[in-house]
């Protein structure tokens, strides 16, 4: 007697999971209908304000410069380091990287918002032009710089070998003076070597060149030449390194570590996630390593020293980086012939699982390189940047933050032309302490 009722139980319960699926499905079809209305509706807004602007205005405009210019808009609401670049920038850009673009000749770090002169190659036309280390560069044809960041600026200055370039700089105590500089191709290494007070010194200037880890293990083996095996440490100094090419981060990371994860690239879906890991042929293994940043340390450097950090490697001596932890993808548009879109993808964690973006790499050892005014210097990073994306803090189980280290300042009678945090690197490098205290560092 029972059995009808069970058969129209079991037709019922069909019926009602068919009818909430299709009921699901057409929902979702309706919300995805909805949602390109939506966007349809929109793109007609934009054409319509787009027309009346072309007819109305009350001059003539460039409509493809308009329409750049809206499209960036767009881009930079998101964060400020997507954007999107012009077909004429994007062939630039191209010829860059076949090497027919040129420079000027200087190393820069962003300080009170403007680009400070940290370095002027003397073979170099900025140093022709009369531009020198401590100079700060306040404009770049015209546009102020001011609160840019330090990525923009570098690539306003940048264009064309041959090209003129007009910058306003201003040197300490005195007027500001607008400087004409013709570009160059500038040629050279990415490293700098020497043996400085026994102890084996590397500066590695960028990552934006293919042979960054192949030149950097090369000045190395120079130095184990010059000293020999017995080498008692090394400085590897990333300050005013604002990045460059991944491959190449992990590459660098690779000479200092026997394996291991490097970094670890995190996008919005599950399936964009990627782990680097180093090669097993650590260059210099037990030797003990120092590196130096600072507020220019940037991307590709804070991918070194966070996986250094992180996997016990290194000691980490000089002043909070950047914070630039976001992974930028280019999508040329039309082939190129339309420009290219540079989006913001995905982000950048260390071995340990921290970000990077927004927070940068703190040092084991704060050290600031100047004696204590009593002023406030107002470090400009990455957060400083508007609409900069949020910074992910770790929050996992038994993770507590590591702790905020003590500021150091050099001496009041320290003088300025020698280096405080080099110098306090080496002396520690020398000590006995070097390994206690790094294993103190990484347990923390």
């Amino acid at each position: 007697m029972r059995q009808p009722f069970k058969k129209s139980l079991w037709l019922g319960l069909l019926v009602t999971i068919g009818t909430c699926a299709g009921v699901s499905l057409r929902t979702l079809a309706d919300a995805k209908h909805d949602s390109e209305q939506r966007t349809y509706e929109q793109l007609a807004l934009f054409a319509d304000v787009l027309t009346r602007v072309q007819e109305q205005y009350v001059e003539p405009v460039k409509t493809d410069i308009l329409i750049g210019n809206a499209l960036n808009g767009l881009l930079q609401s998101l964060d400020p380091h997507s954007r999107y670049v012009a077909p004429v920038a994007f062939e630039n850009q191209q010829k860059r990287a076949r090497r027919e673009y040129g420079g000027l000749g200087i190393e820069v770090t962003m300080e009170d918002g403007l680009i400070l002169v940290g370095y002027a190659n003397p073979n170099a036309p900025a140093a022709r032009s009369g531009i020198k280390a401590g100079d700060k560069i306040t404009h770049v044809e015209g546009d102020d710089i001011k609160d840019k960041s330090l990525s923009d600026a570098v690539e306003k200055m940048r264009g064309l070998a041959g090209d003129p370039i007009t910058i306003t700089v201003k040197s300490p105590g005195e007027e500001a003076r607008e400087v004409v500089v013709v570009r160059e191709v500038i040629q050279g290494r990415a490293v700098r070597h020497r043996m400085y007070e026994g102890v084996g010194y590397v500066y590695l200037e960028t990552f934006n060149n293919e042979h960054a880890a192949r030149d950097l293990a090369e000045a190395i083996d120079l130095l184990i030449e010059e000293h020999g095996r017995g080498l008692p440490g090394l400085v590897l100094d990333l300050r005013g390194n604002g990045g460059g090419f991944l491959t190449q981060s992990i590459n660098v990371a690779g000479l200092f570590l026997n394996g291991g994860e490097v970094v670890s690239v995190r996008g919005r879906q599950k399936d964009d996630d990627s782990r680097y890991h180093a090669k097993q042929d650590e260059k210099i293994p037990g030797i003990p390593l120092i590196v130096l940043i600072n507020g220019s340390t940037a991307s590709a450097s804070e991918i070194v020293a966070g996986a250094l950090q992180d996997r016990g490697r290194a000691m980490i001596i000089g002043t909070p980086s950047f914070g630039k932890g976001s992974v930028q993808s280019v999508f040329p548009l039309y082939g190129g012939r339309k420009g290219a879109l540079r989006l913001t993808t995905a982000r950048y964690f260390t071995p340990s699982g921290n970000s990077i973006q927004g927070l940068g790499i703190t040092p084991d050892i704060w050290i600031e390189p100047f004696a204590d005014d009593g002023k406030e210097h107002i470090a400009f990073t990455e957060s400083s940047l508007p609409n900069s994306l949020d910074a992910i803090i770790r929050e996992t189980e038994g993770h507590t933050a590591k702790p905020k280290p003590q500021q150091q300042f050099a001496p009041e009678d320290w003088p300025d032309d020698k280096d405080y945090q080099l110098e306090e690197a080496v002396k520690i490098l020398k000590s006995s302490e070097y390994k206690a205290r790094l294993d103190g560092f990484f347990n923390q």
